[in-house]
């Protein structure tokens, strides 16, 4: 058959499938289905979908639906007209719930507003009046008066509340139930301490009713027919329930509602009497569902001491640990014979023994430790797993193994027996342990745990196993042969000693040894991780064979190790050592010289910079020292490493004269002279002139666009590559606040001309001492800006960590990217920085806070973002109205902040809000927060400010914990 799946209704349905009004023309079909072994749809999807054709009717027609009620012959009926469908399938779900014996596990899994509508119907139809009784505000009704089958109603909706109230605090209430299927009403239902209370009362009035209620079944539900539109209840169907069953379930529900209060005390109680209502019952029905080894749980968690002999030894250990180890030898012999406790808790025993006697928090036997370790060491003999230290050379353990074998020796098993003999016989024969036999023939329990045989054969052990005496004479007889020289492994051992040695004068012992053997060994060729620069290198193998090549090779190499490690002072100690041999060689090694001296220049240089401010190396002479190395003309130059780093370091310092005027050979310097000019008409012009374009120009073709794809525009693409990297190896070396200045605010202001967004740009100081515009701006690589400038402004803030301005710039290029939890962060620092961790007012500075409330709102904290609308130098009371009266789903405290509202007009508007909502709990916390007397509008303005001052810290002292620590 060819199916259109265009044309609705002309798939074909399964001949398994059951359409819900064909439950309503077969009576059985529905008992038929629910007694399936495996039911689809299972019973609470049959509720669900029941309940949605209810739904969907009521939704697609106009007129209300109406009951009414008649007497016929003295039975109560049920008239039904309009319309007849949504009543029929409100008692197939009710015969469905009866089916599942109304059991409240169940019934909790189905959608919230299901579960109410069935709480509902089941009232209705077992109230003689045919009365709707509201659930959020049950009116008390005479019980007196009440049929058997409307008390077990009543006392299935109170049960209902009392177990959902105690459920939503012990699971995640949105994800179980969702937040849009909780109406305002459900709301009221669960967080209303008063309808609990209610509850409560209820339920401990029900266990001293006379009248018993009715446990309603399948049969009691019958269905309206199409020749009888009347609804009949055959209550004789129900099965009364016995006084005891019902008040062990009553007990069970209240009990566990106060345990998960923290009432363990009326929680003990209560268990208590479940546990003997339970003993009372002879024949229980299905009322009573709840775990008999739950009840246990619950009765031993209310009170540990109850019962301490019946409980399993794992918990008398537990019970006993707590107790300060009262009684713990008892229970470890039990267990050397039960073998129940996990050996690691035993061993964690004796831990726990060892700590209590050295805190001295209390005292303990002294031989306790002993007995305990004694018997552990037992039961991992019988185990054969020795997982406990137990040294049975010491007398104290001896005496103390030997009890813990005697004290259970007559119960334990005969296997156990062997296995322990069969131990003892070994550490016997093995001769171990000093006067064992005859320690074990002296104890009356254990004297006769060997046979004549075996003590025989320990006899022979002994005999054969003496030791002739010249054995422990002094001289033995022996001649002394002459050592063979090996001269491979000698030579091996000294290379080795050579590789982990950094002390110089241990180092030139070993060359001397290693020259003195003649094995033709180069050190050049000892480790393959030593390096030394290329050009060194060369000047080394110039240098005449000898010692003095060679160490000056390790020396320089063990250097650069300790360099990359930045062990500043040994590195420098080595080459300082190289240079006095160097100056006491017998030939010229000059321009050697002076390359170890830039090497040591390069050093206290990056000593410097690593250490920067709070270095112990002379700034000045340091600065001097750099300038002599750039200015050198002699035939030998420093290498580039040198070179440039020596520019680096006369830029922190603040030698920018220098730089200027230094000629530019390489790309490096023209970049370095440019930070340096830009620096020093900053300084000298005070901000109020602006920089020259020569940084500028340098650095705007690194964010230029990509050419295209063509040989020669690749190897432009090259170039600028290399600019890019060069420019970013020079900016995250500089220390100095006045280069760092230069270089965000210029950075700064490239991205916002090339994002071009008034919304996301950002502020920085000298910003204006910029170029403006730029042509064609838009099609330069501004994720390229971005990145550079996160990592400038990171190294700027990690030098200077209190920098406020740098923190709020960093705030405000995260919330560009849409980082914005990473943008509160900073912006949470710079004010925790401005104003002393909120203990002086906070100033206003709308920037930050319109920005601030927008990152709340994009996280999905929309009470943060209300509170914070008051931070403004105007509150913005349209922003925060929109944002309070809009439903979403908040990711904030809600009604927690409501304590930080201190503007009238806001918390006005939010009790208004929740009025109309019918949000009584949070209306109520919000009328009590207005109520202050500091929040009063007749106040003084000191009074309103102090108020305002201290609702501003507690905020923002929150958010700190939130989003900063």
């Amino acid at each position: 058959m060819e199916v259109d799946l265009l044309n609705a209704g002309s798939v074909p349905i399964s001949p398994d499938t059951v359409l819900s009004f064909e439950f309503l023309l077969d009576k059985e079909l529905l008992l038929k289905h629910l007694q399936k072994p495996n039911p689809d749809p299972t019973p609470l999807d049959l509720i669900t979908k029941f309940h949605d054709v209810i739904t969907t009717t009521l939704r697609n027609r106009m007129e209300p639906e109406t009951i009414e009620s008649t007497t016929v012959n003295g039975s109560n009926e049920v008239k039904i007209n309009h319309p007849a469908k949504n009543i029929a399938m409100k008692i197939l779900s009710l015969k469905v719930a009866a089916f599942l014996n109304w059991n409240l596990a169940q019934i909790r899994a189905l959608p919230f507003k299901t579960q109410i509508d069935l709480l509902q119907d089941l009232m209705y139809f077992t109230n003689e009046e045919r009365t709707v009784f509201e659930i959020t505000n049950l009116e008390q009704v005479d019980l007196k008066a009440t049929s058997p089958e409307f008390l077990f109603a009543l006392v299935l909706f109170h049960r209902w509340a009392l177990n959902t109230s105690m459920h939503r605090v012990t699971s995640n209430w949105q994800q179980r139930y969702g937040i849009n299927e909780m109406s305002l009403r459900d709301e009221n239902i669960i967080c209303c301490p008063e309808n609990i209370q209610k509850t409560i009362s209820f339920l401990h009035e029900s266990l001293q009713w006379e009248q018993m209620p009715k446990l309603l079944s399948f049969d009691c539900f019958q269905m309206p027919t199409e020749t009888n539109d009347s609804i009949e209840f055959n209550w004789s169907k129900a099965t009364l329930i016995s006084r005891d069953e019902f008040c062990t379930q009553i007990c069970y529900d209240l009990g566990t509602s106060f345990f998960y209060q923290e009432d363990y005390k009326a929680a003990k109680e209560l268990f208590h009497k479940c546990q003997e209502y339970l003993n009372l019952v002879t024949q229980q029905n299905v009322f009573a569902s709840f775990d008999k080894n739950s009840l246990q749980v619950y009765i031993k968690a209310c009170d540990p001491s109850v019962d301490v002999h019946k409980k399993s030894l794992l918990e008398q250990l537990n019970n006993s640990i707590v107790n300060q180890f009262v009684g713990i030898t008892h229970v470890l012999q039990q267990d050397n014979l039960q073998k129940e406790i996990p050996l690691t808790h035993r061993i964690n025993l004796e831990l726990d023994i060892q700590g209590a006697l050295s805190s001295g928090v209390f005292t303990v036997a002294r031989d306790l430790l002993y007995k305990v370790k004694a018997l552990n060491y037992v039961r991992c003999i019988l185990e054969k797993k020795f997982l406990n230290e137990f040294s049975l050379a010491v007398a104290k353990n001896i005496d103390a193994f030997i009890w813990g074998i005697q004290v259970n020796w007559k119960l334990q098993s005969n296997e156990d027996k062997k296995i322990i003999k069969d131990y003892l016989f070994h550490l016997i024969i093995k001769q171990t342990v000093p006067d064992l036999m005859e320690r074990i023939k002296s104890n009356a329990t254990l004297g006769n745990i060997f046979e004549m045989s075996e003590l025989q054969y320990v006899i022979k052990t002994e005999e054969s196993s003496n030791i002739p005496e010249n054995l422990f004479a002094s001289d033995t007889g022996l001649f002394e042969t002459s050592k063979k020289r090996k001269p491979k492994m000698e030579l091996r051992l000294l290379v080795r000693q050579l590789i982990s040695s950094y002390n110089w004068k241990e180092i030139k012992d070993i060359l001397l040894k290693i020259g003195m053997m003649n094995m033709g060994t180069s050190v050049w060729e000892m480790n393959p991780h030593w390096e030394v620069p290329i050009p060194i290198h060369s000047v080394l193998k110039s240098l005449p064979r000898g010692f003095l090549g060679e160490l000056s090779y390790v020396l320089l190499a063990k250097s650069k190790e300790q360099l990359l490690t930045k062990n500043w002072n040994l590195a420098l100690e080595l080459l300082i050592v190289l240079d006095k041999e160097l100056k006491n060689a017998n030939f010229n090694v000059a321009k050697f010289c002076k390359m170890v001296n830039w090497e040591i220049l390069l050093i206290q240089i990056l000593q410097l910079l690593e250490e920067w401010p709070k270095s112990t190396v002379d700034k000045a002479a340091l600065a001097n020292a750099c300038e002599v190395c750039l200015q050198s003309n002699e035939s030998v130059i420093p290498r580039t490493e040198i070179v440039e780093t020596c520019a680096i370091c006369l830029l922190n310092l603040g030698r920018w004269e220098f730089l200027i005027a230094y000629e530019k050979r390489w790309t490096s310097f023209e970049i370095m002279s440019a930070v340096a000019l830009a620096c020093h008409e900053m300084v000298k012009n005070k901000c109020n002139k602006k920089f020259s374009k020569d940084l500028w120009d340098i650095v705007l073709p690194v964010f230029a666009p990509n050419p295209s794809q063509s040989k020669r525009s690749s190897a432009s693409c090259h170039d600028i590559n290399n600019l890019r990297n060069k420019l970013l190896s020079i900016f995250l070396r500089l220390k100095d606040s006045t280069c760092l200045t230069v270089i965000i605010s210029m950075l700064t202001k490239l991205y916002n001309i090339f994002k071009d967004e008034a919304n996301f740009e950002l502020q920085v100081d000298c910003m204006n001492l910029w170029p403006a515009a730029i042509s064609n701006a838009n099609s330069y690589n501004i994720n390229t800006t971005s990145e550079m400038l996160s990592q400038v402004l990171l190294q700027g803030i990690r030098e200077y960590p209190t920098n406020i301005p740098w923190l709020r710039v960093m705030g405000d290029i995260n919330y560009a990217n849409g980082n914005y939890k990473i943008s509160l962060s900073f912006y949470l620092k710079s004010l925790i920085i401005c104003n002393d961790y909120f203990n002086i007012p906070v100033r206003y500075d709308d920037h930050v806070f319109r920005r601030m409330i927008k990152c709340c709102l994009a996280l999905g904290c929309y009470t943060q973002a209300a509170v914070l609308c008051q931070f403004l130098e105007e509150p913005d009371y349209a922003l925060a109205f929109r944002i309070l009266s809009e439903q979403k789903t908040c990711n904030d405290a809600v009604d927690a902040y409501y304590h930080c509202f201190w503007d009238t007009n806001i918390l006005e508007y939010l009790i208004h809000i929740h009025n109309r909502r019918g949000e009584y709990q949070r209306r109520k916390c919000a009328i009590q927060i207005m109520g202050m007397l500091e929040l009063n509008s007749s106040n003084n303005q000191e009074i309103q400010r102090e108020a305002s001052n201290l609702r501003k810290s507690i905020f923002l002292r929150a958010l700190c914990k939130q989003y900063v620590f």
